[in-house]
């Protein structure tokens, strides 16, 4: 009696832990399912700033381009850091004041984006400006770190210019353009 007893208890035993198991697999999925659309979604936020951003440079809105950044700013190309949000603005304002001769606007090609850590993305994007004529002045491609800063969302913190002629496509670590 007490050997089938047991056999009893170690099957539902096994039973349990089976079921466990399967239970735990389905969650598993579940996590690793959300993890993807918190990522889909903040791949398209960080997409739609990264728009924003390009109308008010194309506008000259400094306090708007500066709206998008987190102080400190690193500005790899220059070795410039922004200490603060009107020292972004100003560095906005040189950088306007001596683009190329004749741009009216800018038009952005390729862009990739890869998550770097859980509250940072690399956004890499091609970039053309052009004059008031519809000529190309510039063809430019550059890195922007986004990091989600809390209470304010996502904000780039960093940015480079990038040489585009030493790669064909905006493509990070062999991911594939958006």
């Amino acid at each position: 009696m007490k050997d089938h007893m047991q056999k009893i208890i170690n099957v539902c035993l096994a039973i349990f832990i089976t079921m466990y198991i399967i239970q735990n697999d389905k969650l598993n999925e579940q996590v690793e399912l959300l993890n993807k659309e918190v990522e889909a979604a903040n791949i398209g936020l960080i997409k739609t700033l990264y728009s924003d951003y390009n109308t008010a440079f194309i506008k000259n809105d400094f306090p708007r381009i500066a709206s998008h950044f987190e102080a400190p700013v690193n500005f790899a190309s220059d070795g410039i850091i922004a200490e603060k949000e009107k020292d972004v603005v100003e560095r906005y304002e040189v950088m306007k004041a001596t683009i190329q001769e004749g741009y009216a606007y800018s038009i952005t090609g390729d862009v990739a984006i890869k998550r770097q850590s859980e509250n940072s993305y690399l956004l890499c994007a091609d970039f053309t400006r052009i004059n008031k004529q519809k000529e190309v002045l510039f063809e430019g491609r550059a890195e922007y770190q986004w990091i989600n800063v809390p209470d304010k969302g996502w904000k780039m913190n960093y940015l480079k210019g990038i040489d585009r002629g030493s790669n064909p496509n905006c493509i990070l670590d062999g991911n594939k353009p958006f």
